[in-house]
């Protein structure tokens, strides 16, 4: 039992120091200047918004059984595309993001 203590207070002294050092002094304020920076894509009536695309990317828009249905070349930053899309599920790419959306 005493060997269990004395490893238990090495791994303290020697090997959590050196870990807490190694983290970010502020990760709460990095976590939230992360998610401002984030894409965001979102689907609002008949319109495709896509905000912090970092680099000129393809928008394309997938039916649910896989087929492409729209293609777009599409400018980086914030910016919004007019598609006619009827009811129903579709799978929506802008470079490296992907979304489910559903048309109702």
């Amino acid at each position: 039992m005493k060997g269990f203590y004395i490893t238990v207070l090495g791994i303290c002294l020697f090997v959590l120091p050196g870990f807490a050092q190694s983290l970010p002094q502020d990760s709460v304020r990095f976590a939230t200047e992360d998610a401002r920076q984030l894409p965001k894509l979102t689907l609002a009536q008949n319109r495709i918004v896509i905000e912090n695309l970092p680099s000129d990317d393809v928008l394309e828009v997938y039916n649910i059984m896989g087929v492409k249905i729209y293609s777009q070349r599409i400018k980086s930053g914030t910016n919004e595309y007019a598609v006619d899309l009827p009811r129903g599920y579709y799978i929506i790419k802008a470079g490296k993001l992907v979304k489910k959306v559903a048309v109702r």
